[in-house]
């Protein structure tokens, strides 16, 4: 069973349906119904779900689209069924093969909260390949992977961050801090709301070992920070990254923003997987859409500056 908190986040059950996915009645359901969940109740009465309730969510619905149907696992149990989930393969074929071992301890690693092994695999990883090629070749394939495992409840939300934590923190280290006042040649940033920064760190890193002055601005970055920044700094390129997709409405103002707000000071560029279906307005608007991080490198900034 889950119905431990202690030493672990509390997701009310609002947070959980959108973690998952799944609408709060079908959460209520599969809890009441069918005794597939257990949340703990706050003081004030609400549910509090753990990160293996949200683990095991996620797996109960991934069955679904596997044609299981709820009633036929419920009949499994609970406990049958969180073993089961405990042993889902680990997919890593996006990975070189000789790769894939390593691979697997990493999330070992991550899943027994070991930082140290997960940082000596990265160090590894980058040392016998360089960080670029390391980064384009092994971590990102394999955050898509975790993400993918993620989905189906074959990892825990800490487990996966953890990952990401160690990721940052290498593209951290490696990007130059270059406090000159001249004009900026790039500024990358998150959008409102968005907290994913491997992708827009990597931007940055890629356009400075090609010699760009270019400045990562940070997560989450307001329209106010965005345009202030604009005027002072003067870029040619402005890049906004989103790993979140956001609702029409939301998409939509996106890209009013940056023809009215942004364009006029520079060009704007946006990346990951948020503006996927956003990409033929933002190309009816003048707004490049990449598909992938490494297509910042096919940037010209003479055509730009010319």
């Amino acid at each position: 069973m889950s119905n431990q908190l202690n030493h672990s986040p509390a997701y009310r059950i609002k947070t959980v349906a959108s973690m998952t996915g799944l609408s709060t009645h079908v959460i209520r359901k599969w809890e009441e119904r069918y005794h597939l969940v257990h949340p703990q109740r706050g003081p004030n009465g609400y549910r509090l779900f753990t990160e293996d309730d949200v683990q095991f969510l996620l797996y109960l619905k991934t069955q679904l689209t596997h044609g299981e149907t709820i009633g036929q696992l419920a009949e499994s149990g609970e406990s049958q069924l969180r073993q089961t989930m405990k042993d889902i393969s680990y997919n890593f074929s996006s990975l070189p093969n000789q790769f894939q071992p390593e691979a697997r301890h990493l999330i070992h690693a991550a899943l027994n909260q070991d930082n140290e092994a997960i940082q000596r695999i990265i160090a590894n990883w980058i040392l016998q390949l360089g960080l670029e090629e390391a980064i384009l070749d092994i971590l990102f394939p394999l955050l898509r992977s975790i993400g993918e495992l993620w989905h189906q409840g074959g990892i825990s939300i800490s487990a996966e961050n953890r990952v990401s934590r160690m990721m940052r923190q290498q593209l951290i280290n490696a990007l130059r801090q270059d406090s000159s006042m001249g004009q900026e040649q790039a500024l990358i940033a998150c959008v409102p709301g968005d907290y994913h920064e491997i992708a827009p760190l990597t931007a940055t890193l890629l356009l400075q070992k090609r010699g760009w002055r270019a400045t990562y601005l940070g997560p989450n970055v307001s329209v106010e920070i965005l345009e202030l920044a604009l005027r002072r700094r003067q870029p040619d390129f402005l890049i906004l990254s989103s790993a979140t997709e956001p609702d029409v409405q939301t998409g939509q103002a996106w890209i009013e923003t940056m023809v009215h707000l942004f364009q006029p000071h520079c060009r704007v560029i946006a990346g990951g997987a948020g503006f996927r279906t956003l990409s033929d307005d933002l190309t009816n608007n003048g707004i490049p859409y990449l598909k992938h991080v490494n297509e910042v490198t096919t940037l010209d900034l003479k055509a730009v500056s010319s």
